[in-house]
C-alpha cells in the first residue's frame, strides 16, 4: 500500500508540474494570457497580398472560418516579403510610403479576423528580400535597407509607424514580426542562393524597428522568427555529428520527403547530404541568442527595441537535439514566451503528427503554428484544424479568445444533388437546413451560380421552387444569416438543366507542345484546326469555372488516316481517362464526356498517345468561360498572377495585365538566376493576357517568371514537379 502511495505522489508531483508548466509561457492577446494555436497562412499571392488593393478577401474569410469552427486563434500572415509591391520605394531606393491600398488591405484582413475571434501575426520581411533571383532594383534597396541606418529610417518613419499609427488598438493584432528566418541571408547561417549581410545589420534592423513599433503603440508586441534553436539560446545542445547520425538512419523515402520538404520550404534544390552538410556548418559556431534584449541594444542602440517574444521554427532536418517535440520550453533557458511558429503536421521522430499541438501545449511553449495553409506538402488542413480541435475540446480556457465572434450560422443544401439533370422546363426544388448554437437564423437566402437570386426565407423549412429555368449549368449555393450578423455559405451544388448552351475554344488559339501544329481547313470550325502527329500536348485553359462538380465537355475532331486513335485526356495536370475517337474517316465528329473540374482555374489536356489526327475545338458549357475579351474595358493596375496549375507538369499558364501600353518582358529563372527562357518580348496594348509555360525539358525544382512592363516590376515563384 506504503509503495502505490509513492508511486500515487510521484505520479501527481509529475501531473502537477505538466500543468503548472504547461500554463507558464503565455502570449498577451486580447487582454489575455493564451495559447496560440493556428496555422500560418503564409500568403495567398506571394509578396503581393498588400498593396495591390486586390487582396482576396473570399479566401480569407473562408480560412479564418475554418478555423474558428475548429478552435483555433492565430494566423501567421507575410506582408512586405519581398519588398516587389510594397512598401513604396523612389528611384534612388529610399521608402516613400506603405504603397497604396497597403493600410487599407491590412485593416480589411485585419476586419475579417477579428469577426471569427482569429488574431493576426503580423510578418513584415523574409530572407526572401536578398534571393538572388529578385530583380536588381528590388534587391540593391533591398540590401540598402538593411545595411545603411538612412534606408532603414525611411522604411520606419515613412511606412512601418504610418502602418502602425493607423491600425494600432486593432484587436485583432497579436504582434509585428520583423522577420521570417533572417538566419537564411546572414553571413553566419546563410544559404548559397541568398545575398548576405552580418547578423549585426539584422540585429540592428530587428532593434530599430521594435523600438519605432513600441514607441508608436505602447501595447503593440514584436517578435522575429528564428529559423532554428541555432540562433536562439546559448544552451549547448548535441553535436551535430550526433545529429547527422540520426538523420543518417531515415529510409531512403524519408531522406527523399525531407529534400522535397526542404525544396519547396526554401526554394533551393539540395541532396540530403548537402543539407546535413549545411546544418553541420551552421551548427559549428557555438548556440548563440541572436535576440536577447542586451545584444539586440548593443547593435542598434535603442532601449525600447526588444521582443516581447520569441519565435522558433523546426524541421526534421535539425533531429531531435533541436526538437521542442523533444525537449521542454524550460531546455532553452529563455526569458520570455517561446512560441513554436513553425512545423510540420508530419510524424516526428516518434512524435505522431496527432500529438504535436498537444505536446507543445503540455512541455511549456506559447504556441502552434504549423507551416502552412497554402503549403499542403507539409501540413495538410484536416491535421492543423485537428490539432486545433484537440486544444479546444480539452483546453479551452487556454485558447478561447473572448471576443464579438460567437458561433456563426450552419447552412446545408439537402436536395437536390450534386450533379443531377433535370429536362428543359423542369421546376427544381431546393431544401437547405440551417441552424444557429448561440442565436437565431433570421435569414436564409438562395442563388444561382453566386449571383442570380432565386429567393429567400426568414423562417424553416427553407425549401424554395425554381421554375422557368433557362437551360444551363447552375451552381446551387444557400447563404444563412445570423441574428448577430454572421454569414456562411453552403456547400455548392452543381445541377444540369435541358441542355445547356455551348461555347466553342478552338484548338488553333490553345497552348500547344510538340508535333501539332495548324492546318488551314475552310471545312473546320473557324477554317482551321489542330494536326496530330507524333507527340506533344494540346492545352485550354477555363479561369473562372463557378463550382466544383461534373460538367459535359465536346471534341471536335477528324480521323484522316485510320481508325479509332486514342489519346490521354489530362484536367489540371493529371491524367483522367484515355479517350478513344472513332467513327467514319475523313468525316467531321464529336466526342462528348463528363469531367470533374474544380471551383476557379482549370486545363483541359489532351496529350498525344497515337496522334495522328485533326482537332478542331473543345466546347464546354457557356458559363464556365469568363474569356479575357468578355471583361469590360482594359484592366487599370498592373498586375502578374499566380501560374496555374502549380505544382505543374508539364505545362502552366500565367496570366498578367497592363494597365496601358508597354513594352512587356517575361521571362523564367532558375534560383541562381539564369534566364531559362523569354515569354515575351515585345510592346502590348493594354489588357490582359495569358501565356502558356512548357517545362517539359527542365528538371523538377522551383523556377522565378518575372514580368517587367514598364515600370512595373513583378515576379513570382512556381514549382515543377515531374
Amino acid at each position: 500500500m506504503k509503495k502505490l502511495l509513492v508511486c500515487l505522489g510521484i505520479g501527481l508531483i509529475f501531473l502537477t508540474g505538466q500543468t503548472a508548466l504547461a500554463q507558464g509561457s503565455r502570449i498577451r492577446y486580447n487582454n489575455q494570457d493564451l495559447f496560440l494555436s493556428g496555422a500560418n497562412l503564409a500568403w495567398l499571392n506571394f509578396a503581393g497580398d498588400i498593396g495591390r488593393g486586390d487582396t482576396d478577401l473570399n479566401s480569407f474569410a473562408d480560412i479564418l472560418l475554418q478555423m474558428h469552427d475548429h478552435g483555433g486563434n492565430a494566423l501567421r500572415w507575410w506582408l512586405h516579403t519581398n519588398g516587389a509591391v510594397s512598401p513604396q520605394f523612389d528611384n534612388a531606393g529610399l521608402v516613400i510610403g506603405p504603397g497604396n491600398g497597403t493600410i487599407q488591405d491590412l485593416k480589411n484582413v485585419l476586419d475579417l479576423a477579428w469577426e471569427r475571434e482569429i488574431g493576426l501575426k503580423l510578418c513584415l520581411w523574409s530572407f526572401d528580400m536578398l534571393r538572388a533571383s529578385n530583380n536588381a532594383t528590388v534587391l540593391n534597396r533591398n540590401m540598402l535597407m538593411l545595411t545603411d541606418t538612412t534606408y532603414t529610417w525611411a522604411y520606419i518613419n515613412n511606412s512601418l509607424i504610418p502602418m502602425v499609427d493607423f491600425l494600432k488598438g486593432h484587436p485583432a493584432i497579436i504582434a509585428w514580426e520583423i522577420f521570417n528566418e533572417p538566419e537564411g541571408m546572414s553571413n553566419e547561417f546563410g544559404w548559397a542562393d541568398i545575398r548576405h549581410v552580418p547578423m549585426s545589420d539584422i540585429q540592428r534592423f530587428i532593434n530599430l524597428c521594435a523600438g519605432a513599433i513600441h514607441r508608436t503603440d505602447t501595447t503593440a508586441q514584436v517578435t522575429s522568427g528564428a529559423w532554428s534553436f541555432l540562433a536562439l539560446t546559448d544552451v549547448p545542445t548535441t553535436s551535430f555529428a550526433k545529429i547527422g547520425a540520426e538523420l543518417a538512419q531515415l529510409s531512403l523515402a524519408e531522406k527523399a520527403q525531407m529534400e522535397a520538404r526542404f525544396e519547396q520550404k526554401y526554394g533551393i534544390s539540395l541532396s540530403f547530404e548537402e543539407i546535413v552538410l549545411h546544418l553541420q556548418r551552421a551548427a559549428s559556431q557555438a548556440n548563440y541568442n541572436y535576440y536577447s534584449d542586451s545584444r539586440l541594444i548593443a547593435e542598434g542602440g535603442d532601449v525600447d527595441g526588444t521582443l516581447d517574444f520569441y519565435s522558433v521554427h523546426y524541421y526534421d532536418w535539425a533531429g531531435t537535439a533541436l526538437s521542442p517535440f523533444h525537449h521542454p520550453a524550460t531546455r532553452w533557458e529563455l526569458d520570455k514566451p517561446l512560441l513554436v511558429a513553425e512545423f510540420a503536421m508530419q510524424n516526428t521522430f516518434g512524435v505522431l503528427k496527432g500529438d504535436l499541438f498537444k505536446t507543445l501545449f503540455n512541455t511549456g511553449y506559447a504556441g502552434a503554428l504549423p507551416w502552412s495553409w497554402t503549403d499542403v506538402n507539409f501540413s495538410s488542413h484536416a491535421d492543423m484544424l485537428a490539432g486545433m480541435q484537440y486544444l479546444w475540446d480539452n483546453f479551452r480556457p487556454a485558447v478561447d479568445v473572448n471576443g464579438i465572434g460567437g458561433d456563426w450560422p450552419l447552412v446545408t443544401i439537402t436536395s437536390p444533388a450534386s450533379d443531377t439533370e433535370f429536362p428543359e422546363g423542369a421546376d427544381v426544388t431546393i431544401a437547405a437546413e440551417a441552424s444557429d448554437n448561440d442565436g437565431a437564423v433570421v435569414l436564409v437566402e438562395f442563388f444561382a451560380s453566386d449571383t442570380l437570386k432565386i429567393g429567400e426565407f426568414d423562417t424553416a423549412p427553407y425549401t424554395i421552387t425554381w421554375s422557368n429555368i433557362p437551360p444551363n449549368v447552375y451552381t446551387l449555393m444557400a447563404v444563412a444569416t445570423d441574428d448577430q450578423g454572421h454569414q456562411r455559405k453552403s456547400n455548392r451544388v452543381t445541377i444540369k438543366v435541358g441542355s445547356p448552351p455551348m461555347t466553342r475554344l478552338e484548338a488553333e488559339t490553345a497552348s500547344r507542345t510538340g508535333t501539332p501544329t495548324v492546318f488551314n481547313d475552310p471545312s473546320a470550325s473557324n477554317r482551321a484546326c489542330l494536326r496530330m502527329q507524333q507527340t506533344g500536348t494540346i492545352t485550354w485553359q477555363l479561369p473562372e469555372v463557378p463550382a466544383a462538380g461534373t460538367y459535359e465537355i465536346v471534341f471536335g475532331y477528324r480521323l484522316p488516316y485510320d481508325t479509332p486513335k486514342t489519346q490521354y485526356l489530362n484536367i489540371n495536370g493529371v491524367r483522367v481517362a484515355s479517350i478513344v475517337f472513332d467513327g467514319s474517316l475523313n468525316t467531321w465528329l464529336e466526342k462528348k464526356l463528363n469531367v470533374n473540374l474544380a471551383q476557379g482555374r482549370n486545363t483541359v489536356q489532351i496529350e498525344l498517345s497515337w496522334g495522328w489526327m485533326d482537332i478542331d475545338y473543345l466546347s464546354v458549357p457557356s458559363n464556365l468561360i469568363t474569356s479575357v475579351a468578355s471583361h469590360a474595358g482594359p484592366p487599370t493596375d498592373f498586375s502578374l498572377q499566380q501560374n496555374f496549375p502549380n505544382p505543374f507538369n508539364p505545362a502552366t499558364a500565367i496570366r498578367y495585365s497592363l494597365a496601358k501600353p508597354e513594352h512587356v518582358k517575361l521571362a523564367v529563372y532558375d534560383l541562381q538566376g539564369r534566364q531559362i527562357n523569354i515569354l515575351v518580348d515585345q510592346k502590348q496594348n493594354a489588357g490582359l493576357y495569358e501565356i502558356s509555360f512548357d517545362g517539359r525539358k527542365l528538371a523538377s525544382g522551383l523556377y522565378i517568371y518575372r514580368l517587367q512592363a514598364g515600370a512595373f516590376v513583378d515576379e513570382k515563384r512556381m514549382l515543377l514537379v515531374k
